[in-house]
C-alpha cells in the first residue's frame, strides 16, 4: 500500500512538472514588429586549437548546443537525481532525491525572462542566479509549483521548473539549487 501511494505521488509530481513546462511555454507572448538594429549581423571569431571561444549570439543561436538532459546528468550525483528523461525539444525532467519533487530544465531560445509568466495566484519576483538576471515564479500554475527563469540573452532564457506534493517552498528550494549549479554553464 505504501509503495502504491508513493508511486502515485511521484506520478503526480512528474505530471505536474510536464504541465508546468507546457503551460509556461504557452503563457508567453511575442509582439510582432519588435525589430532591433543589428539582429541580422554575423559575428565571426577566430578560435585557436587549444582554446574555446564564446561569442554572444542572439535568439535561437545562443542555446543551439544546450542539452538540458546532459546538464541534469552532470549534477545528478550532487542532487541525487533519478529518472532523468527527455521530455521534448530542449526539455528534460528528473526526480529530486528521495522526495516526491520533480524538477526540469527547459530552454527557450526565442523568449526572454520578461516573457516568463504565471497564473493569477503566482508570486513573481526578480532575482539573480549565478550573476545572471532571473525571475522566480512561485505557485505559477499550482500551489506547489515553482519556476526560476534565467536570462541567457535579452531574447532567450532557460527555465528551471519544479513541482512538489508538499509546498511551493520545497519546489522553489530544489529549482533554485539546480539553477545555481547549472547557470554558470549556460552560454554567454
Amino acid at each position: 500500500m505504501g509503495f502504491q501511494v508513493t508511486r502515485k505521488l511521484a506520478i503526480r509530481s512528474i505530471l505536474s512538472i510536464a504541465v508546468v513546462g507546457v503551460a509556461l511555454a504557452g503563457c508567453t507572448s511575442k509582439e510582432p514588429g519588435d525589430a532591433t538594429a543589428g539582429t541580422t549581423t554575423t559575428t565571426t571569431t577566430k578560435a585557436s586549437p587549444t582554446s574555446t571561444t564564446s561569442s554572444s549570439p542572439s535568439g535561437s543561436n545562443a542555446l543551439a548546443d544546450f542539452d538540458p538532459c546532459a546538464e541534469l546528468n552532470a549534477v545528478a550525483a550532487q542532487f541525487s537525481l533519478s529518472r532523468i528523461e527527455n521530455q521534448g525539444k530542449q526539455h528534460c525532467g528528473a526526480r529530486w532525491g528521495q522526495t516526491t519533487t520533480s524538477v526540469g530544465i527547459k530552454a527557450f531560445p526565442e523568449l526572454g525572462i520578461s516573457e516568463a509568466t504565471g497564473g493569477a495566484q503566482a508570486r513573481i519576483s526578480d532575482t539573480t542566479i549565478a550573476g545572471r538576471k532571473a525571475k522566480r515564479i512561485e505557485a505559477g500554475l499550482t500551489e506547489t509549483s515553482c519556476l526560476v527563469a534565467v536570462e541567457v540573452t535579452a531574447k532567450s532564457r532557460v527555465d528551471f521548473v519544479g513541482a512538489a506534493t508538499s509546498s511551493a517552498q520545497e519546489s522553489c528550494d530544489a529549482v533554485t539549487q539546480l539553477a545555481e549549479a547549472v547557470a554558470p554553464k549556460l552560454p554567454k
